[in-house]
């Protein structure tokens, strides 16, 4: 049976990064998560592939939807769209 989830430690030895850069990547919500109760962060097998199959073909990384506490973004106010599509899982 394959796995369905990886460590942030276990997805930074497969992307080839810094463990620290991929902590960065998931609080940024580059690299999105298994919401868990406690502190263990676990990235599901499918965002991984989605990842890879990204950074492969050349196009930017989904960064997740942005906290709408912190209101409209600089692209936002200039009416500029900056808005990516969402990773389906």
């Amino acid at each position: 049976m394959e796995r369905l989830t990886y460590s942030v430690s276990e997805v930074a030895q497969l992307l080839g990064i810094s463990r620290s850069k991929a902590y960065d990547l998931v609080a940024e919500g580059a690299i999105p998560i298994v919401p868990l109760a406690g502190r263990r962060k676990l990235v599901a097998r499918v965002v991984l592939k989605r990842l890879l199959e990204a950074a492969g073909s050349g196009r930017p990384l989904d960064h997740g939807e942005q906290d709408q506490r912190d209101g409209p973004s600089e692209g936002a106010r200039s009416g500029v769209s900056t808005r990516r599509p969402a990773i389906a899982q």
